[in-house]
């Protein structure tokens, strides 16, 4: 064999132990155990936007109209910095409320979500239990019911922009998309959004970043696929990752920094599984993918925040021209 053949074996070999590694271990088909997990009561929750507000200035003489000064918004959202503090469930802002509604206009399903992420957004590891019978919510929390009813037919949905080892920018790269579901030049994150016209989007990434690469460009293609979703009507929700692969968590500082920027929801998924052995991280695959507990945690995360989006969103109308 020459050295150009024999290169060419070695790469290919790499490149399949790289997918491989991404792949999950057998799904234990657990229930939630929702009765001894509080995502609300787990972490601080912030105070929701002030709307603008009006100072009445009296004018000399009483029976004068007064003038009204409008006085600046105050923003009381936490800072990105403050990230490993946020909320574990999202609270919805207003500007999250006119992407929905101008996805409406737009003819997306309101009952429909999606996901973009690798191997551990795959239905089996990712909400994928709420479309079976082996769930339990317990009586405190028998009401997320409604919430799972009205989603039916998302819960076990292959997105196209599921794939073991896809990163931000292969999300927007045509090369990685599915050619059994996708269009000629579309990347996976296109053909999801065409395919299924959901109301929200799931963006699960962050772990397939290299550690030594800059946390500056994985925000840059982060933007571009939340741009892609918004412009399509769609709400992104952006999560942050229990991992710390890069060393100082300057992946979760970016998400948060991109969740801020645009004012849209993020779950907080490494607040969440804090509690977890090793926070949630699986010890014997180079603490970098999450334990059976913590996708069970993290899927549980997700529900509530489907419930929250679904509260604050499900009686609004579509934008009009």
């Amino acid at each position: 064999m020459n050295r150009t053949a024999t290169n060419l074996l070695v790469i290919t070999l790499l490149l399949l132990a790289l997918l491989s590694a991404c792949s999950p271990p057998e799904w234990s088909g657990g229930g939630m155990q929702a009765a001894v997990y509080d995502p609300v009561t787990a972490a601080p929750s912030h105070t929701p936007t002030i709307t603008p507000t009006f100072t009445i200035t009296p004018t000399e003489a009483p029976t004068e109209t007064p003038t009204i000064t409008p006085s600046p918004t105050l923003d009381t959202r936490p800072l990105p910095e403050q990230w490993s503090s946020w909320p574990v469930v999202p609270e919805i802002s207003h500007h999250t409320r006119d992407i929905y509604r101008q996805g409406l206009a737009m003819g997306n399903n309101p009952r429909a979500y999606t996901v973009v992420g690798d191997c551990q957004s795959v239905p089996e590891v990712f909400l994928g239990i709420y479309a079976t019978d082996r769930y339990w919510l317990g009586d405190e929390y028998a009401y997320l019911q409604e919430t799972i009813d009205y989603f039916a037919g998302s819960f076990d949905h292959v997105s196209a922009a599921v794939r073991d080892g896809l990163s931000a920018p292969s999300a927007l790269s045509p090369t990685w998309a599915d050619q059994t579901m996708c269009e000629s030049g579309e990347s996976p994150v296109a053909c999801e959004l065409r395919r299924t016209r959901p109301s929200i989007v799931f963006i699960n990434l962050g772990t397939n970043w290299r550690a030594d690469a800059s946390a500056e460009a994985y925000g840059k293609y982060l933007r571009q696929i939340v741009e892609e979703v918004i412009a399509a009507g769609a709400v992104p929700v952006l999560s942050t990752k229990a991992d710390n692969v890069e060393g100082d968590h300057s992946i979760n500082l970016m998400t948060a920094r991109v969740a801020y920027e645009y004012d849209i929801p993020l779950m907080n998924v490494w607040l969440a599984v804090q509690d977890l052995p090793n926070g949630g991280l699986d010890a014997e695959r180079d603490d970098l993918y999450l334990t059976v507990d913590a996708w069970d945690r993290r899927s549980f995360t997700a529900l509530r925040a489907l419930d929250a989006l679904r509260l604050a969103l499900q009686d609004l109308e579509p934008l009009t021209p």
